[in-house]
């Protein structure tokens, strides 16, 4: 079973219970128009690698993947450069150095496994860090559920269907000329958290319309608190509300909140 993990000074985690890697690689090219002769392709070095990872299985969500989707992306925000490990399924293992996570994103729904989407930038280089381990999942969060019931700031937000979670920073890599690879040249900015929660929205006894408008005025535009599932997500902003469009009395809508890192 092929696995992987990131690892830092101050984190270890495992990326899914099946993992699988691609990265692709760019580098920087200086081309020359020169008038009346041919173009000048000259490379300048450098070398960034993009590693697509894609975590299958990482939770089992029987009330607590939410959870541990938060917790999980959190870290990897707040997460320095580390190693980032990959091992296919013949058990052939790969390590990336001084990879770091600049998004990742995840859907949760109740009773089914959690996967993530993740990107990790990293230098291209000959030198490979050894393979430590892939470590073991946290045990289950005590206190969560999966009644699927989300409130924000108090206001109930309809019976809801499952939660989307994207984690998203800057941290560009400056490319060295006339050497091979990459540095890190200033710290990571823009780190956020993206919560989207998908309700269906019903309107018993007025238009949809002014059920949705009441439910965004309700939630206000301040920080709040988003209850999901037995967990709190203190400070996080309303982002905005997507409904379907419909002429009947009920939709699908995804609400959307920021909480900044």
């Amino acid at each position: 079973m092929s696995a992987g993990y990131f690892e830092t000074d101050t984190i270890h985690i495992e990326l899914g219970e099946h993992v699988f890697f691609t990265p692709t690689g760019r580098r920087r090219l200086t081309v020359r128009e020169p008038h009346s002769r041919p173009a000048r392709m000259l490379p300048s070095g450098g070398g960034v690698l993009e590693v697509e990872v894609t975590g299958q299985r990482l939770r089992e969500n029987l009330g607590d993947a939410e959870r541990y989707v938060y917790e999980h992306l959190h870290a990897l925000a707040t997460s320095g450069p580390g190693c980032l490990g990959a091992e296919d399924n013949r058990g052939k293992q790969h390590v990336f150095a001084d990879a770091v996570c600049v998004s990742a994103h995840a859907e949760v729904r109740a009773y089914r496994f959690a996967d993530v989407r993740y990107v990790f930038h990293c230098p291209e280089s000959t030198a490979e860090p050894a393979w430590t381990s892939v470590p073991d999942p946290p045990p289950v969060y005590s206190g969560t559920s999966t009644a699927q019931d989300y409130t924000a700031g108090g206001v109930t937000l309809a019976t809801g269907v499952g939660m989307r979670l994207q984690m998203e920073r800057e941290w560009p890599l400056r490319q060295v000329p006339r050497t091979r690879g990459a540095r890190l040249t200033r710290p990571p900015s823009g780190a956020q958290l993206r919560f989207a929660v998908r309700v269906h929205a019903v309107a018993e006894n007025e238009n949809l319309a002014g059920f949705i408008e009441d439910l965004m005025r309700a939630v206000g535009p301040g920080t709040l608190d988003l209850s999901a599932n037995g967990n709190t997500y203190q400070d996080v902003t309303l982002d905005g509300v997507s409904p379907e469009h419909t002429d009947l009395h009920a939709a699908a809508c995804e609400i959307e909140f920021l909480k900044q890192l």
